[in-house]
């Protein structure tokens, strides 16, 4: 068996791109090989049909966000202030670099949950690992003396849960930089600061 003539990750970071910018649908296999520099018959040999490949695209832009979320969660010690950061870096940044694209989880909820429930559950499977980072994350705040010790941590991480996809939905819309300020400054109201 002849070794592959193109890194896997640099291929699937490329197909991950445009299933982003035009959504499953849209995205043509055409689209796919031109951006990923592959011909068909490469694409079907690694990576099976579009859709097979949309899973693997799927699942690395997953663990690429669970990453992303954690490194952005870890830049401050306090947690009020790690989550206010997260929520301004979604809303300048996005976590592909381009707030505009939004979240391609929350993208293939929009465009497919009610006809592809295998992709439903791994979008629901994430968000259900992002509310346990942010659970976590309370949690430590709440350990430190920071944050309130009736503080629920469980609902307060679905809550930012909730706030980081809508802010992510919302930004798309490319809104007015005092109403995404006054959003995150009235999510973050939510937490409880522990009374001295």
């Amino acid at each position: 068996m002849r070794p592959r003539a193109f890194d896997e990750r640099e291929v699937l970071e490329a197909a991950m791109r445009v299933f982003w910018e035009k959504g499953y649908e849209a995205a043509s296999l055409h689209d796919l090989t031109v951006r990923m520099n592959i011909r068909k018959p490469s694409l079907y040999a690694a990576f099976g049909d579009k859709r097979e490949l949309f899973g693997k695209v799927l699942d690395l832009y997953m663990r690429k966000h669970i990453a992303y979320v954690d490194e952005v969660l870890g830049r401050e010690s306090a947690a009020a202030v790690a989550f206010g950061g997260l929520l301004r870096d979604l809303a300048t940044a996005g976590s592909g670099g381009d707030p505009t694209l939004g979240c391609l989880a929350i993208l293939t909820i929009d465009e497919l949950a009610r006809r592809e429930p295998e992709w439903t559950a791994k979008t629901q499977a994430h968000q259900l690992r992002l509310a346990e980072r942010f659970r976590q994350r309370i949690e430590q705040g709440i350990s430190s003396g920071e944050l309130a010790p009736d503080q629920d941590a469980a609902a307060l991480a679905h809550a930012l849960l909730a706030a980081v996809i809508g802010l992510t939905v919302m930004v798309k819309t490319r809104p007015d930089a005092a109403f995404v300020d006054s959003t995150i400054a009235g999510t973050l109201t939510l937490f409880k600061e522990a009374q001295s």
